[in-house]
């Protein structure tokens, strides 16, 4: 079975977290903790994760068929069943939904729903029934993958990339003592599934003949794209992952962007047909979305152009930069943040509002980070993450606020929303506590409300006393009426 993406990043963790799947994909995966990338004089730089002020200051390399089995066992929990060998094949919409017609075999079945998500890959069929363009070009060099084990003393904790003047060539950690072989500019006639024989030809021919191949379950030969959909919905249709952008893989990046679309839109889906929330709600999936995609696409094409350097003066120079630039902490830091999605942020999204520049926590549309409780009745501790996996809209108020403002606050079931009052030190026999100064190292010290979204992102901030103020509209708008 072949197994294309395996690396799943900081962010998505986090995501898997939410979810409460983040056990199944620690013991289904192995912990990538740094990379090391040579050039032709040796090693030029060596990138740590663990600087990564997260839970999951690592990659955790995962097979996609193990990612995708116990997503499938997580849906089957949730009642959901996934129906393999259908095809679409026609999509209409008209003002109360959308009428899909389906093929299993030689069955042909009409579908009405209320939405269509369009998760189908980067020949889309729902993009092409809707006339939606796909704009972007083809990038010259062919790709190898394997799945593979290799012999020659390979770290097999640390990614290991070398910048060859022939292309570039990668080996990725992954469980059961496998690696991922990931090679550019292969042979234009190699078709389909390399052999054994060839992928260690090219080995060798980038001066890595001490490394032997072994054991290959799977490879391929493939063009990479890098391209993006005009837009993201049309009516009651959105399209996510590879059907709305797809681009180089270096980085990693393309399985988790999928994941994170399909996290940013379930949580305002779910509020539009559990209450009959304003559909315009719908439209900041893809003011959200569609710029960080369009970033990581300019960022993934601008690091394969960087590796695919081939003139000894032009390789010189990136191979010196590249060593210099992540001896500098900040810049390896920022790089760290931007590779993992802990850097991902919604600063101009029509749906959140900041009213302080008082506070040094996240700002609205930042991700709100995760930090250790206690429980002033001495129960077992928590962490924000447990609150934030109820997936509903979880209000913190750090400081000691008048019970009178906590009160003026709408009301909503404890579905939709929750109120949670954080305190530096226990002073009453009940409630949350900063036991360990973790909310104020990452939140802030002033009193302070955050409006924590089912996505695990700030949706509103604003002073402590201000809170009874600004945010009963921002929660009308949001969730409606109280």
């Amino acid at each position: 079975m072949e197994s294309r993406a395996i690396a799943i990043h900081s962010r998505t963790m986090e995501t898997f977290e939410l979810m409460r799947l983040a056990d199944d994909f620690l013991g289904a995966g192995h912990r990538i903790a740094g990379v090391n990338v040579y050039g032709e004089s040796g090693r030029i730089a060596h990138a740590e994760f663990g600087m990564l002020d997260a839970r999951y200051p690592f990659v955790l390399g995962v097979p996609q068929d193990e990612t995708e089995r116990i997503l499938e066992e997580h849906l089957i929990r949730q009642g959901v069943r996934v129906e393999r060998s259908t095809e679409l094949v026609s999509v209409a919409q008209h003002d109360t939904g959308v009428a899909a017609r389906l093929t299993t075999g030689d069955r042909v079945e009409e579908v009405e729903a209320d939405w269509l998500l369009g998760c189908d890959g980067a020949h889309s069929t729902v993009r092409e029934h809707l006339g939606i363009s796909f704009s972007g070009t083809m990038y010259p060099e062919h790709f190898v993958l394997a799945d593979i084990r290799v012999d020659g003393g390979l770290d097999h904790d640390e990614a290991q990339v070398w910048l060859h003047r022939k292309g570039a060539l990668a080996f990725f950690p992954l469980p059961e003592d496998r690696w991922r072989l990931v090679a550019t500019n292969s042979p234009t006639d190699w078709q389909d599934e390399p052999s054994l024989a060839q992928c260690q030809a090219l080995v060798d021919g980038r001066g890595l003949d001490r490394l032997r191949l072994a054991d290959p379950r799977w490879s391929a030969v493939f063009r990479i794209h890098r391209r993006e959909a005009a837009r993201f919905r049309e009516g009651r249709v959105f399209l996510l992952g590879d059907a709305a952008h797809i681009h180089s893989p270096v980085g990693g990046q393309g399985m988790n962007m999928g994941i994170q679309d399909a996290f940013n839109l379930a949580w305002k889906l779910s509020l539009v047909l559990r209450n009959g929330n304003n559909p315009r709600l719908l439209d900041s999936y893809e003011a959200e979305r569609k710029p960080v995609d369009e970033a990581v696409i300019r960022q993934t094409d601008r690091a394969t152009r960087m590796i695919s350097l081939h003139g000894s003066v032009t390789s010189f120079v990136r191979d010196h930069l590249m060593s210099l630039l992540t001896q500098i902490p900040a810049v390896a830091e920022k790089f760290g943040e931007g590779i993992s999605g802990l850097a991902v942020n919604y600063p101009h999204s029509p749906i959140v509002e900041d009213h302080t520049v008082r506070a040094a926590g996240p700002a609205a549309g930042e991700r709100a980070p995760d930090a250790s409780l206690g429980m002033a009745d001495g129960r077992m501790p928590l962490r924000l993450y447990d609150l934030f996996a109820e997936h509903r809209h979880n209000l913190l108020v750090l400081g000691n606020l008048p019970n009178a403002t906590i009160s003026r606050l709408p009301r909503y079931p404890a579905g939709y929303f929750a109120v949670h009052r954080i305190a530096a030190s226990a002073t009453t026999g009940e409630g949350l506590i900063d036991s360990k100064g973790e909310v104020a190292a990452r939140y802030g010290s002033i009193p302070a409300a955050y409006l924590i979204r089912p996505d695990g992102y700030v949706g509103f901030r604003c002073n402590g006393g201000e809170v009874s103020t600004h945010l009963p509209q921002y929660l009308t708008e949001l969730l409606g009426r109280d």
